[in-house]
């Protein structure tokens, strides 16, 4: 079946604590008045996105439309990257972001509008982005996951998982990452870690580590300012141990693109990423909690096309 014109639309119902299926029907009509062929299927559970992604492609579909937060374009990249019928180079990716971080479409000028994103969508702007790849342990098996935004590890990602947790028990709103950042900070201890990038080696004690192809997580976070998303690299934010009372009165550094001014933190950048850790650290990639070090980072240079906002020029360091 050819359906090369055609979008695939796939809808996580439960995105933004339940925004994906009460705004589908606006977002269904804005298409259907600006002329989109399409094909609509909602997702039904986790990594579900995956599986139809990668039913799609296998169909002859080559746009792919993601209707969901950041965790639903994470798992439709891994559908286009677990699929060996086409090479990603080869689809268009398009979002419309109804979760409740969306912070992929903070890089590319896309409108906070349905109306907006719609428009974007239709004057079609490619831009050929920079994936990552991240491999991993769970249950005693060695794993691997493609992401398109930001890693975190340690910190970072057990503020991200005690996030999922409460979002899957219903909760909801802009503040939750916030909350769970200062419940973890009060339980959480920095674990000795070994990081190698390319041929830079570092051992210390260390708080949390972010791993950067866009520049914002959390929620409108910049733990990673300068990070460009086609240069080919991570930039990698180091946090190293710092006390309590530290981080709180830092907070706003998270936010305000000052994070690399504190002298407890690091900036680099890297194509190839090894980390080990005592005790091991857990990983989150685009939001998605997964496994535990060892960790290995690599990147895979401008290889997705995605559709950006119509405005967007590309960036440059000190850019926002």
């Amino acid at each position: 079946m050819n359906q090369s014109g055609t979008w695939f639309a796939i809808v996580n119902p439960r995105a933004g604590g339940g925004k994906g299926e009460a705004d589908w029907p606006h977002i269904k009509s804005l298409l259907e008045k600006n002329g989109f062929d399409f094909n609509v299927r909602f997702t039904e559970h986790s990594c579900h996105a995956i599986e139809l992604t990668a039913s799609s492609i296998h169909q002859g579909y080559r746009n792919i439309l993601v209707i969901g937060g950041d965790g639903t374009l994470n798992e439709a990249v891994n559908g286009i990257f677990l699929h060996d019928k086409e090479t990603p180079a080869t689809m268009r990716m398009g979002v419309i972001s109804v979760g409740t971080g969306n912070d992929w479409q903070k890089m590319y000028s896309i409108p906070a509008s349905y109306e907006g994103k719609v428009d974007a969508l239709k004057t079609g702007r490619i831009f050929l982005q920079d994936v990552g790849k991240v491999e991993f342990s769970e249950s005693g098996m060695r794993q691997s996951r493609y992401f398109v935004n930001a890693a975190g590890l340690g910190f970072d990602a057990s503020v991200t998982l005690s996030t999922n947790e409460l979002k899957r028990n219903g909760r909801k709103g802009s503040l939750l990452y916030m909350l769970c950042l200062l419940k973890t900070l009060l339980k959480y201890k920095s674990s000795l870690i070994n990081i190698s990038i390319d041929n830079l080696k570092y051992e210390g004690d260390i708080l949390s580590i972010t791993l950067g192809i866009g520049r914002y997580n959390g929620g409108g976070m910049m733990q990673v300012p300068n990070a460009i998303p086609d240069d080919g690299l991570f930039d990698i934010t180091v946090i190293k141990d710092m006390t309590r009372s530290s981080v709180i009165r830092n907070i706003s550094r998270l936010y305000n693109g000052t994070i690399l001014g504190h002298p407890r933190i690091d900036g680099y950048q890297g194509k190839e990423i090894s980390v080990s850790s005592v005790p091991p650290v857990t990983v989150e990639v685009d939001g998605e909690s997964l496994g535990t070090s060892p960790f290995h980072f690599s990147m895979i240079p401008k290889g997705l096309r995605v559709v950006v906002g119509a405005d967007f020029k590309g960036v440059e360091i000190g850019g926002r």
